[in-house]
């Protein structure tokens, strides 16, 4: 009973920030989709328009997909890949010198670069450690 809550609490945790940054993303397109196109990484500035949308978009979609119970081990993985890349984005920034504005939207874009590191650190974490609880539920009920 204790892991499905915190796969609930995790899953949870998870539907608020994808649906508070994607939606943030698509009130705030025009600007999202600026803040790509000056990226460091020129194969992102070069598609900025379609990840501008697709982003967000994915990000909803992901938050719908952990509400729905069969789609949640799908969306514990496909999280644990959007922020690791978003780990990987953030150290082509830092290594790039770059003065550039977050693209996370609302009040995620007031953290600094190094808390931004931390927390996507920790919220890759928690998409780990929901794959392994989900992985472990599942396995001991279909064991009885």
């Amino acid at each position: 009973m204790k892991k499905k809550l915190l796969i609930e609490i995790i899953a949870s945790l998870l539907v608020i920030l994808f649906l508070y940054t994607g939606l943030n993303k698509l009130f705030e397109h025009a600007t999202f989709r600026y803040q790509l196109s000056i990226s460091p990484w020129p194969l992102l500035a070069a598609w900025s328009g379609i990840v501008s949308w697709a982003l967000p978009i994915g990000e909803v979609l992901l938050a719908a997909m952990f509400l729905i119970t069969a789609f949640r081990m799908t969306a514990f993985i496909a999280s644990a890949i959007l922020f690791a890349g978003f780990l990987v984005y953030l150290g082509i920034l830092l290594s790039s010198g770059s003065h550039l504005p977050c693209t996370c939207g609302g009040i995620i874009s007031s953290m600094s670069w190094n808390a931004h590191v931390w927390f996507d650190a920790a919220c890759l974490l928690l998409c780990i450690a929901g794959i392994y609880l989900v992985h472990n539920t599942y396995r001991i009920l279909n064991q009885h």
